[in-house]
């Protein structure tokens, strides 16, 4: 899919990563123990380096495509890593970099998003930019790639610390529209998408909140797609970006987000918008 960005949505953007690394990183600050368990098995300091090192991440590859962090064996796994490699290039990275001070953390997040925010800055934001595995994406889907990890982490964190994190709805579109769809819809994925994320029956689901486009996302059959509504989609999902960003990372249960009210599941198959979301993979 082309991105085509209004003249507010680019500096809404650009302000809600900024914002959301400000809170990020008082979150981090707040937290009485960094020690504790925060998703998988990071602890919540080792989600915050995390998210420190993927901004660097994303700052680098608009400044560096072929050398963005510097690191020589992580750059060479960026450029070759599928959907499957990425929990070894993150393992890599946390090694790579192994500060886990909260204040310092706290620091490097603020400076990356800054580095992010100033090599954005003069770059058209529907402009192409190499990303993971040799993806193209637009540059404005890099920011909001960053703005996904800072909210969706700092929800584990929140978590593990017994703090309150709130992801407002606005952020949370911005993250599902501008990167994830993108993402899905990009005609040039590199090596990302290995052969997995396509298998199983083609189906089409049709995305629709009050804060994003509505577009249908498909996958299987040997394909991954994002597009306008044809009225020929499977189902169709009424959403809260929020809640449909912790189901989509698996952080809530679908059924939880469906009984609450804030993902409604419609159309003539509406069981295939289960399917899709449980075969859904993502960086």
């Amino acid at each position: 899919m082309r991105l085509e960005l209004s003249d507010q949505r680019w500096p809404g953007l650009r302000a809600a990563l900024r914002d959301a690394a400000d809170r990020f990183a008082a979150l981090v600050l707040a937290c009485p123990d960094e020690h504790r368990a925060a998703v998988g098995a990071w602890t919540a300091a080792e989600v915050a380096a995390h998210t420190a090192i993927v901004a660097r991440l994303n700052a680098g590859l608009l400044r560096d495509p072929a050398a963005p962090l510097g690191v020589p064996e992580l750059d060479r796994l960026i450029a070759r890593t599928t959907l499957g490699g990425i929990a070894h290039l993150n393992d890599v990275a946390l090694r790579e970099y192994p500060e886990r001070s909260p204040l310092l953390l706290a620091r490097a997040l603020r400076d990356a998003v800054a580095h992010l925010l100033d090599h954005s800055r003069a770059l058209d934001p529907g402009a192409p930019a190499t990303w993971l595995g040799g993806a193209r994406l637009p540059v404005a889907a890099l920011l909001a790639h960053q703005l996904n990890e800072i909210l969706l982490h700092g929800h584990d964190i929140a978590r593990a610390c017994g703090l309150a994190w709130h992801i407002p709805s606005a952020e949370a579109a911005f993250a599902f529209e501008l990167f994830l769809v993108r993402l899905l819809g990009s005609e040039d994925t590199g090596r990302l998408f290995d052969r997995g994320a396509r298998e199983g029956r083609p189906l089409a689901v049709e995305f629709r909140s009050p804060h994003t486009d509505p577009v249908v996302l498909g996958s299987g059959g040997g394909r991954i797609t994002a597009g306008p509504p044809t009225g020929t989609a499977d189902a169709r999902v009424r959403f809260e970006p929020a809640a449909l960003m912790l189901t989509v990372f698996r952080r809530v249960r679908l059924a939880r987000a469906v009984l609450t009210g804030r993902v409604v599941v419609t159309g003539p198959r509406p069981w295939t918008a289960v399917t899709y979301l449980r075969r859904m993979r993502t960086p």
